[in-house]
């Protein structure tokens, strides 16, 4: 079955499945970075926004042999799970005073995203760009966002310097900051692949900090989404560069994490050619953040470009 198929399958077998009360439609829709995904619009009479399904991601796991019927299972549940995030009221969306504490940043890529800031408030930040966009609602299940437009700016009367104020004191109260070991991150990690009775025979050698000279540590924030831009809070980086006694080195492992590294040493051409091949093999194109890799400063109190990819 080809992909263009593969789509229609899905869009009819969700539509079957649903019934009337829904009308579902297979959309493209521009991600980070450029990447243009194919969604699944599933919208409800009784609701006012609908959510989307990305099903690229799916096609290939058909491709590798997942059944049909499996993959609309998964996303019949995932719908089932997300569809009461939902932010009703379209009167407070139009009512900037109701927004003032949704409003936070996050970080992209600015060469690659060139188009899409054209049409949003951005602020340069070295290679990268700040943008700005809402948390309308959460719940433990997840959260629904929207990016922030000029239209917006326009419709609210605001500049993008009061989002910037606004998304300052916003973000790092509404997503905190963690700094977590990469021997923490990995345990967590193998936790959720094994079964249960292994639990307490995790291989702790191979997962000590000590082995890893210098140490690594992972900074996200507390939902892990779009945690890089935990870099830019006040006080974040200088806590933890103060704690390690040392400069540190920022790598962008994606949007929503960065790792950081105590600055002993490291041969920085080394690292770099690491966050180019990890972001080709490892990271999903709409989450690469940068082909660079950063340094904080502690005497200065500033982040550089350290090394970057050449174009």
């Amino acid at each position: 079955m080809d992909y263009e198929r593969f789509l229609e399958e899905v869009r009819f077998a969700v539509q079957e499945k649903l019934g009337d009360g829904h009308e579902i439609s297979v959309q493209k829709v521009t991600k980070n970075n450029g990447i243009v995904l194919d969604g699944l619009v599933i919208s409800s009479k009784d609701k006012k926004f609908a959510p989307t399904i990305y099903l690229n991601s799916y096609y290939m796991c058909f491709t590798l042999g997942k059944p049909l019927p499996e993959i609309l299972d998964e996303i019949i549940a995932g719908y089932e799970e997300n569809k009461d995030i939902a932010f009703e009221n379209m009167e407070k969306f139009l009512n900037f005073d109701n927004l003032k504490n949704k409003i936070v940043y996050k970080l992209v890529q600015k060469e690659w995203n060139r188009e899409l800031l054209e049409d949003i408030p951005s602020f340069e930040f070295l290679d990268l760009a700040v943008v700005f966009y809402l948390i309308l609602e959460r719940n433990r299940k997840g959260q629904m966002t929207a990016l922030i437009h000029n239209a917006h700016m326009t419709t609210w009367a605001v500049t993008k310097e009061e989002l910037y104020q606004l998304a300052k004191e916003n973000t790092p109260k509404l997503l905190p900051p963690v700094i977590r070991g990469l021997k923490d991150v990995m345990r967590e990690i193998m936790r959720r692949s094994l079964d249960e009775p292994f639990e307490k025979e995790l291989p702790e050698d191979f997962l000590d900090n000590s082995s890893l000279m210098p140490p690594l540590y992972v900074l996200t924030n507390q939902t892990q989404i779009n945690g890089a831009s935990c870099i830019l809070y006040d006080n974040c980086l200088a806590e933890f560069a103060a704690e390690q006694d040392s400069n540190i080195i920022i790598i962008p492992s994606s949007i929503h994490e960065a790792l950081l590294v105590p600055d002993q040493g490291l041969d920085y051409n080394e690292l770099l050619t690491m966050v180019i091949d990890v972001n080709k093999t490892e990271v999903l194109e709409e989450d690469v953040l940068a082909n660079s890799v950063y340094k904080y400063e502690r005497e200065e109190g500033k982040i550089t470009v350290l090394r970057q990819a050449k174009s």
